[in-house]
């Protein structure tokens, strides 16, 4: 019997035109969007590994003696020093797209930096004072640019956090995909006769359950596996990424059938659910990345939403995460706890009305 209504109430929810638009359509078109809109917000520095700078001398210039010095200390480390017998600095950067230029008088020196060109003039000017700075004490020997790597996290780009994190979303508004089959229930009063069935409250819960995490699983791995050939979007450990979104399905089934319980009220359920999902994905990165929120860390580790950002997007990016196994923990007593109210709520009615 159990098995019947499991096959039954999966076969109304698969086909329902909603669920496809709300589980598959939603996540990409979102996520799309968003990877657009904030692609600058979340673009990681890259250095640069070489660039031109132009340069004036003046005659009887004191700096004539440390061209040719100046010219191979910047030769070691990528930059190129063009020399120009006259010309407007401003407008040579501009004309030549130069990453800086030099201006050396009679007994000074003027850097001149692009607009474009932030990092190249920001080098540029760290060059020319470790150079002199070392000219002063007769040793330019050890003048290096290199870029040294320090342990941190590993930046995120805007395709990967919104790619994943909007599957988590909608992935926690898990109740829509039931809607039409509990309002169809209650209008044709099937859960009553449910009731006054062989089947246990356990088995009744479950026969909704399971239907209900199967067709948002489905939906939500085809919008995975989209976003992630069409957006290019990555999602590092799959055999851990994809445990991890399975039990927060789970978790938000068993929550929000609890609400439906209690309740009682599909409008009233999906009210309170997207109320409740809305603030749990304020604090925990859904709206504004979790990297940037000002919100303080102790309120973020309240919602699941968070534990389940934090270790796919650091899975994404670093092939390992902290927060896997909190948001693990977190989806299970979720779905324990969930699970054994709403059973005992549906047992406490199914006594009232055999009652």
């Amino acid at each position: 019997m159990i098995i019947y209504l499991i096959k039954n109430n999966f076969k109304i929810m698969f086909r329902n035109s909603v669920n496809i638009f709300m589980f598959v359509l939603c996540p990409i078109i979102t996520s799309a969007v968003l990877i657009s809109a904030f692609s600058a917000l979340l673009e990681s520095y890259e250095s640069v590994s070489s660039f031109e700078v132009g340069y004036i001398i003046e005659d009887e210039s004191d700096y004539t003696a440390y061209i040719d010095k100046l010219v191979e200390v910047g030769k070691d480390n990528g930059v190129t020093f063009t020399e120009y017998k006259s010309g407007a600095p401003k407008k040579l950067v501009d004309e030549n797209e130069l990453g800086g230029f030099v201006e050396f008088n009679k007994d000074g020196y003027t850097v001149y930096e692009s607009e474009d060109k932030k990092v190249e003039g920001t080098t540029l000017e760290y060059m020319m004072s470790a150079f002199f700075n070392s000219a002063i004490s007769d040793d330019t020997s050890d003048i290096s640019l290199n870029v040294k790597s320090v342990d941190h996290i590993a930046p995120v780009n805007s395709t990967d956090y919104y790619g994943i994190i909007y599957i988590v979303y909608y992935g926690w508004c898990a109740i829509v995909c039931a809607a039409g089959l509990l309002s169809n229930e209650k209008k044709n009063r099937i859960n009553e006769r449910l009731k006054v069935s062989n089947l246990s409250s356990l088995q009744i819960y479950l026969a909704k359950l399971i239907p209900i995490v199967m067709v948002v699983a489905l939906g939500i791995g085809t919008a995975g596996v989209i976003t992630a050939f069409l957006l290019g979007v990555h999602w590092g450990n799959l055999a851990i990424s994809i445990p991890v979104v399975l039990l927060m399905i789970i978790a938000a089934s068993a929550m929000e059938l609890m609400i439906y319980e209690i309740s009682f009220s599909m409008i009233g359920t999906i009210i309170i659910t997207f109320g409740v999902v809305w603030v749990m994905g304020f604090i925990g990165g859904s709206f504004e990345t979790y990297m940037f929120s000002g919100h303080p860390e102790t309120l973020k580790m309240i919602t699941p939403i968070y534990h389940g950002n934090r270790a796919l997007v650091e899975l994404s990016v670093m092939g390992h995460s902290e927060y896997v196994t909190s948001s693990i923990v977190y989806s299970l007593m979720i779905a324990v706890v969930c699970s054994a109210i709403a059973v005992f709520i549906g047992k406490m009615r199914r006594s009232l009305k055999n009652g």
